[in-house]
């Protein structure tokens, strides 16, 4: 199963998807990970290195990555999308083979905009029906939001989920807080997924049977 992990621009992405590989791991189901860094900036890869993780990180920042990438039977193949605004054909590539796709987003009005409406680049939800005509079932993949950098008790947070909502996105209903944890986590260890917010946001996809 591959799992894409996509955002117009910054949006702690790479964070994120580091922190639900080890998240899965350490799950009760302990599910096989190995990992795709799919940006040029190859921070998840770095990080797989400096750190180190118990698995692998392959470097595919390629607009072939739909033909160059054969995931493991078995394993969960976790995908650090490049920045759809300045690589829009390496995201169109993952899309043509993702079985999940996890949109990162914070609840702002700028993360909302470059979802949305962004001025001199394609709407993301375009991005992700187009995906479907080159997918072998004529489908884009099913796809979530997931909000992150949230703030306990901010209204922005129930404010952007009804924005999504209301132009038929689905939205986890875990958010990822803003947490000096995670922000200063880049090329250290990632210790105690399980018990984070990531934990918390992998019983949820299991319980929507997104995962196998």
């Amino acid at each position: 199963m591959l799992i894409a992990n996509v955002s117009p621009r910054t949006m702690a992405k790479t964070t994120n998807t580091a922190w639900l590989s080890h998240a899965l791991m350490e799950s009760e189901a302990a599910y096989e990970i190995e990992g795709y860094d799919a940006d040029h900036s190859m921070q998840f890869w770095d990080w797989s290195v400096q750190a180190p993780f118990t698995f692998k990180v392959h470097k595919k920042a390629t607009a072939q990555f739909h033909e160059e990438v054969a995931p493991t039977p078995g394993r969960l193949s976790l995908v650090d999308c490049g920045h759809a605004e300045n690589h829009p054909h390496i995201t169109d590539s993952v899309l043509r083979v993702a079985d999940l796709v996890i949109l990162h987003m914070s609840p702002t009005q700028a993360d909302w905009l470059r979802v949305s409406k962004p001025p001199e680049a394609t709407p993301f939800k375009d991005i992700i029906r187009r995906s479907g005509l080159f997918r072998a079932d004529g489908r884009a993949p099913e796809t979530w939001v997931l909000l992150n950098r949230t703030v306990a008790n901010a209204s922005s947070t129930g404010h952007y989920r009804g924005q999504l909502e209301g132009k038929g996105w689905n939205v986890f209903t875990t958010t990822i807080p803003r947490s000096e944890t995670f922000a200063l986590s880049m090329n250290f260890p990632v210790i105690g997924a399980k018990k984070s917010a990531f934990g918390a946001l992998v019983t949820e996809m299991e319980k929507r049977g997104l995962l196998p």
